[in-house]
């Protein structure tokens, strides 16, 4: 209970004052804490990430709505992130296709979603470490950077199942994430903390005018579907 307690009180401090939580995230690596291990960002993550898991049956149908109607037909728009967009395009429509019942791919494709939210965390977190350890000349370490995406992604993961809720990742999460996450834990300049998140925002808007998306259709499409499949 008091770990549960711990992570709602670091969620609601996220949410009220980012400003206050990443110093002190840094504070406590000066001093040699480990009441924030990797082990409790990892564990604060999975947990946190759950309720867009088992959110699919709300969250599914209502962008699949938001994409039927939109005027605008940038699919990355209709979804919290590209987590959300590739579950319901290309996960999702597999799995029910071998399945056949609309329950049971949900209970399936929980861990599903669950697994990719990590993978995405690990990776991104290692890319970002790079940069800002050996490109901007930041002192952070890889825990550090961990504590900066999945500290910074709650918003999305909290929010990011409405119906156009990009906004949420590209205003809120990923100023989160980069120019706070990283300016605090990794001691570089707010000039510094600003260039990747302007290289992504330059790179979002350039993919929407060439491609219309930023994640075009992966390897999943290669796999036959099911007797199920429309």
């Amino acid at each position: 209970m008091n770990a549960l307690r711990q992570a709602a009180s670091d969620a609601w401090l996220i949410l009220q004052n980012p400003f206050g939580f990443f110093p002190t995230l840094r504070e406590e690596r000066d001093v040699k804490s480990e009441s924030r291990s990797v082990r409790y960002i990892l564990a604060w993550f999975t947990l946190f990430s759950a309720v867009p898991s088992l959110l699919i049956p709300v969250w599914k149908p209502l962008t699949d709505w938001a994409a039927q109607v939109s005027v605008v037909k940038i699919p990355d728009l209709h979804f919290g992130n590209a987590v959300y967009l590739t579950m319901s395009r290309e996960v999702y429509p597999l799995v029910f296709s071998y399945i056949g019942d609309h329950f049971l791919t949900w209970l399936f494709c929980i861990p599903i979603l669950m697994a990719d939210f990590l993978t995405t965390l690990l990776g991104g977190a290692a890319f970002m470490h790079l940069v800002f350890r050996y490109v901007l000349g930041g002192d952070g370490r890889l825990r550090d950077a961990l504590a900066a995406l999945a500290f910074g992604d709650l918003p999305s993961l909290l929010f990011g199942f409405l119906p156009y809720s990009a906004a949420v990742g590209l205003a809120w999460t990923s100023l989160l994430q980069i120019p706070v996450g990283f300016h605090y834990l990794y001691k570089v300049s707010w000039n510094r903390a600003f260039i990747p998140y302007g290289a992504f925002t330059m790179f979002i808007f350039v993919s929407w005018g060439l491609m219309g998306t930023v994640n075009p259709r992966g390897l999943t499409t290669l796999i036959p579907r099911g007797p199920h499949s429309p």
